[in-house]
């Protein structure tokens, strides 16, 4: 059995204290195998948002992987740094990894970085990978993956649009699913929409996606801070909703999924939690 931590979008600059806090005191007694953060650190990559975002960091239970956020790039109000070193900051603070790799026993864990300083749309704030990028997840799992891990995908944009939410996924998506169908990914981690989303993907091969809601930001969208505690076990996965009711971290909804000949199927037939 495995238990991975998926938490997103802190967002320090816009933080809520008592939920960080009662966050990383509940944490480390959750035991997971692995903790992912995926993006969003800061509000605007300002050197006291990523100073505390990097104590918040070095508190989570490890291993730990992380990935950088839209927000973790230097807002345009500091052209130079955004146009010229989008992650420079990130990088000195954080991690000078922004597509980084991890594998414990059982889970192989491949991130990528699918924020972008500046783009041809009008939005600079969507995701977007590149060719370099699906090049990079290629051989994140062509190398390094053992028989039998779970193979898990890590970015920050959704790869689904919330439930009555009309707002930009991921790009290119064909492009993703495909590569995700090549490799038999079992489960993408993300975030960005603060809202909480577990459901499958793809065409050919059916993938989990778990989408994090903000974990202590005060920029809610409709639902408390929470996160995703995620359990495998031979052929079952589970998603586990769990969100700040004022004092603690409570479970709320649990989404549970089985492995099928093309990918992953959810029990309930339903692609909400």
């Amino acid at each position: 059995m495995s238990r991975i931590l998926h938490l997103s979008d802190p967002h320090f600059g816009a933080v809520s204290r008592e939920a960080a806090g009662t966050f990383l005191r509940e944490a480390g007694g959750l035991a997971p195998d692995l903790t992912i953060l995926s993006g969003d650190l800061t509000m605007r990559a300002r050197r006291g948002e990523l100073s505390a975002a990097k104590r918040f960091v070095d508190s989570l239970p490890t291993p730990l992987l992380v990935i950088p956020g839209n927000h973790d790039i230097p807002a345009l109000n500091q052209p130079f740094d955004r146009f010229f070193a989008p992650f420079r900051r990130y990088r000195e603070t954080i991690s000078p990894a922004l597509s980084p790799t991890l594998r414990v026993p059982g889970v192989h864990a491949v991130g990528v970085n699918s924020s972008i300083a500046f783009g041809r749309r009008i939005d600079w704030s969507t995701g977007h990978l590149n060719h370099a990028d699906f090049r990079h997840i290629a051989a994140g799992f062509t190398n390094g993956t053992h028989a039998g891990d779970l193979r898990v995908l890590v970015l920050h944009h959704p790869l689904l649009a919330p439930p009555g939410h009309r707002r930009a996924v991921v790009q290119p998506l064909p492009r993703l699913l495909e590569t995700m169908s090549r490799h038999r990914i079992d489960l993408v981690l993300c975030g960005h929409f603060h809202v909480s989303l577990a459901a499958t993907i793809g065409t050919g091969w059916s993938t989990v996606v778990s989408q994090a809601p903000t974990v202590c930001s005060t920029r809610l969208q409709g639902e408390p801070p929470g996160f995703h505690l995620i359990t495998t076990e031979a052929d079952e996965l589970s998603i586990e909703l769990r969100q700040f009711d004022g004092n603690g971290f409570t479970p709320s909804h649990t989404k549970r999924f089985r492995r099928v000949a093309d990918g992953w199927q959810a029990e309930d037939g339903r692609p909400e939690i």
